[in-house]
C-alpha cells in the first residue's frame, strides 16, 4: 500500500471515530422519572385491646367477689364487684392491655370507666398502672408491648337497700404519628 492510500485510510478512521464521539456527546440525554408514592392509613395497622388477662385483684378468702368479664382482643371490659356492704369497701382488678399492633407504637392508652349507678353510692374508677398496680404516669406503649389498668369501685354511703351498678371500662389510645418521625 502507498503512502497517500494509508494516510486516507487513516483520515477515514479518524474521521469515523470522531463521528462517533460527536454522536456519543449529542446523544448523551438525561432521563427524568417524576411520580408519587401514596400511603394510606388503616384501622387495622393499629391495634390496642384488654387481653382478657386479669393479673391481680382484690379477691381473697375474707374478701369481697371479683368477676372480670374481659374478651380477648376487645376494646371494653365489664367488671364485677359484689358484697361490698359498707361505706369505703372498695374492691379492684388489675386488666392487661396490649398494643397488638406489628410496628405502630401508641402515644398514649387511657381507660374511661362508665358507671349505671345514678344513686351515688358507688365511684369506679381506672388508674393506669404497673402489673402491681402501682400508678403510672408514661401512658405509652411501643408495639408488642403492654400496660395496666387498675379498675376500682368504692362504696361512697352504706346502703340501706340493694344497689346495683354495671362498670364498663373502655380503652383509647392514640398512635404516634409516622410522619413526625424523625430518622
Amino acid at each position: 500500500m502507498n503512502k497517500q492510500k494509508k494516510i486516507t485510510l487513516v483520515i477515514i478512521l479518524l474521521a469515523v471515530l470522531l463521528m462517533g464521539v460527536g454522536y456519543a456527546a449529542l446523544a448523551n440525554v438525561t432521563l427524568t422519572i417524576n411520580g408519587k408514592a401514596t400511603a394510606t392509613a388503616s384501622d387495622e395497622n393499629f391495634k390496642v385491646y384488654f387481653t382478657a388477662e386479669n393479673t391481680k385483684d382484690s379477691d381473697t378468702e375474707t374478701s369481697n367477689n371479683v368477676e372480670v368479664e374481659v374478651t380477648a382482643k376487645a376494646l371494653s371490659a365489664t367488671v364485677n364487684f359484689s358484697g361490698l356492704t359498707k361505706k369505703d369497701d372498695e374492691e379492684y382488678a388489675i386488666l392487661e392491655i396490649e398494643n397488638g399492633s406489628n410496628d405502630v407504637d401508641a402515644e398514649s392508652i387511657t381507660v374511661a370507666i362508665t358507671s349505671s349507678d345514678t344513686s351515688g353510692v358507688f365511684e369506679a374508677t381506672a388508674v393506669m398502672c404497673d402489673a402491681s398496680g402501682n400508678a403510672i404516669s408514661d401512658f405509652a406503649v411501643a408495639s408488642g408491648a403492654k400496660t395496666y389498668v387498675k379498675v376500682s369501685a368504692k362504696l361512697l354511703k352504706t346502703p340501706t337497700v340493694d344497689v346495683e351498678t354495671n362498670i364498663t371500662a373502655t380503652i383509647t389510645a392514640k398512635a404516634i404519628d409516622a410522619t413526625s418521625e424523625t430518622v
